[in-house]
């Protein structure tokens, strides 16, 4: 939008419970239970309260603290999560931060992404960097530059990242990974707490995966049917049915493999 066409937008506001058409808007801001019957394309977006979009959104801005359904896609700059936002359609912004709970139906394309809470994606993931330290689920592929993770990851579909970096502080599943550099590494946490939840949630904090694929991969606490790379280093507490490699291959005590292979 150009600065005549800004000058010539109303904000809408809705505080109390009420029900508005779409439309063009400079700011939108939801602070009661509000509903949107329709498409909108919006400079700002601010839902504290609980809000509904039944069509798509197209913003420079969203910010959602209460609760927030968007059934139609969404297309925004920035997209600030501290409450509970649920897309029923696909995602696309060059920012996300996600603090609180996300849910996102379709597929989620970014530049950055941050998770520190919990976000969902029934879709595939594709974009540049992803720094995730709370609960992140794809049911499908997760494709980016460089991927960090410090919290619990559930990928159902392959992880393809020139940089993987994983810290493993929870139980997390991923069905393929490939990438130039990819390290596991655990987080040695022996808090009394996290023990108790674990025994009888029976979760150990491991990396399940079928196929791990790389030049350079370093693996600890890592359960896995095949690792794939040029220079290989097996750490503590794994157990790898096959290991491949070109290059050198180096295997800790307590780690158990079933077949090295020098390709």
């Amino acid at each position: 939008m150009n600065t005549v066409e800004k000058k010539e937008l109303h904000d809408l506001k809705i505080s109390g419970s009420g029900t508005s058409g779409g439309g063009k808007f400079d700011a939108v801001k939801i602070s009661g239970s509000g509903k949107i019957a329709g498409d909108i394309d919006c400079h700002e977006l601010k839902i504290s309260g609980s809000g509904t979009i039944s069509g798509g959104v197209k913003a420079g801005y969203i910010k959602t603290s209460g609760s927030s359904t968007i059934k139609g896609d969404t297309k925004a700059e920035t997209i600030t999560t501290s409450g509970s936002s649920k897309y029923d359609g696909s995602v696309m912004a060059a920012e996300m931060n996600t603090s609180g709970s996300s849910k996102v139906l379709k597929d989620l394309i970014f530049k950055t992404f941050k998770v520190s809470g919990s976000c969902k994606v029934g879709g595939k993931i594709q974009g540049g960097s992803i720094k995730a330290s709370g609960s992140l689920r794809v049911e499908k592929d997760c494709e980016v530059e460089t991927f960090s993770s410090s919290g619990s990851v559930h990928i159902e579909g392959l992880l393809n990242a020139d940089r993987i970096q994983i810290e493993i502080n929870h139980e997390s599943s991923i069905k393929e990974i490939g990438g130039e550099t990819i390290s596991v590494k655990h987080h040695n946490s022996n808090g009394l707490i996290k023990q108790v939840v674990n025994f009888f949630l029976q979760k150990e904090d491991y990396l399940f995966s079928e196929l791990i694929e790389g030049d350079e991969v370093c693996l600890e606490n890592t359960k896995a049917k095949l690792v794939r790379g040029k220079n290989v280093v097996i750490g503590e507490n794994c157990d790898i049915d096959t290991v491949e490699y070109s290059g050198s291959l180096d295997v800790k005590q307590d780690s158990r493999i079933g077949e090295k292979v020098k390709i």
